[in-house]
């Protein structure tokens, strides 16, 4: 197995990348890190690692962030293949996990791990969502892909392990979804027949105001995540041949993309958009949020469009006690 790590001018970050994985309980595997022309001690952090299973690529210029990632698959031995970001960590157990699946049913597409998320500006880690519904063991992909495009599980790419040649032949990460590649790259995946799913966290994926994606323009992100849906739908559209299953695939990924679309309105009103930006914005994408739940399209009138009073006031009103509201 391959643990990939794409790295960029995080030497203080990759350092605790790196030692994570090396600290895998599962013997065969080996670390690939491509460095992409990083300015800061990146090379000097590596150069301190001792370690035969680490293997480093220096790419001469910087060839952004997603190439980079095509450059770890491109060079990775592994069967398998888990992109690890410097700034995201693994469990020990991950690949042993994951082995264990593998040994039972040979040619898995993927194992979907769960991932903590970590919010860097506060400090502060929650644990995954867990299927209620799904153990952990082999499964048709179609199952677990459903349990993540209804929210009912939290997986991030550095906890899902793919079969390389697979990936690979499939293009890689795509170039052209800077948000969503990374979705784009493993769910369709799980259309392609069994796969794994590993009910517990085996990872924990960071998020920051600083990342490239943050940095994306709001109709970038919700652009990114209609084509990924229509990714998801199209695949299914080849692949699933239970007519019934198929469409509740391609209506929970509409469904799904369509909530998410509706977030990230919700953040850039957050970060200072004005209701009227966001009612632009909501009007031209109206067609891919149409799909949204009445949950989901009242959670964002409230954050995204009521005065910032009243928004403030029902945020305090919903975690009253009895006591306190008497």
């Amino acid at each position: 197995m391959t643990i990939a790590i794409p790295t960029y001018n995080r030497a203080a970050l990759l350092k605790g990348c790196v030692g994570s994985a090396l600290s895998q309980t599962y013997p065969h595997f080996e670390i690939l890190v491509s460095n992409n022309a990083s300015p800061d001690d990146t090379s000097r952090v590596l150069s301190g690692f001792k370690d035969p299973r680490l293997r480093i690529i220096n790419q001469a210029t910087n060839i952004g962030l997603l190439p980079n990632w095509n450059a770890c698959l491109a060079n990775a031995r592994g069967d398998y293949i888990v992109f690890v970001s410097d700034d995201d960590r693994i469990m020990p157990w991950l690949l042993e996990r994951c082995a264990t699946l593998i040994r039972q049913q040979p040619q898995l597409s993927s194992v979907i791990t769960l991932s903590n998320l970590h919010a860097a500006s506060l400090g502060h880690t929650r644990p995954p969502r867990a299927s209620r519904l799904c153990a952990t063991g082999v499964r048709d992909g179609t199952i677990i892909l459903k349990d993540f495009l209804t929210d009912q599980i939290t997986v991030n790419m550095c906890g899902v392990v793919m079969r390389t040649e697979l990936l690979r032949r499939r293009g890689g990460i795509p170039l052209d979804l800077p948000h969503t590649a990374d979705v784009a790259a493993w769910a369709p995946l799980l259309l392609l027949g069994r796969a794994g799913l590993i009910n517990e966290a085996c990872a924990t994926y960071t998020y920051h105001d600083d990342s490239e994606t943050a940095r994306l323009g709001v109709e970038q992100l919700l652009n990114d995540g209609r084509r990924v849906a229509d990714l998801i739908a199209q695949t299914a559209e080849v692949h699933v041949q239970d007519l019934e299953l198929r469409k509740t695939i391609q209506i929970e990924a509409k469904r799904c993309f369509a909530r998410r679309g509706l977030i990230t309105l919700s953040d850039f009103r957050k970060s200072g958009g004005s209701i009227q930006e966001i009612l632009e914005v909501a009007w031209r994408f109206r067609r891919d949020l149409y799909d949204a739940s009445l949950k989901a399209v009242l959670r964002f009138v409230v954050l995204s469009l009521c005065p910032r009073s009243l928004t403030a006031r029902l945020r305090r009103l919903r975690h009253s006690t009895p006591e306190q509201l008497a």
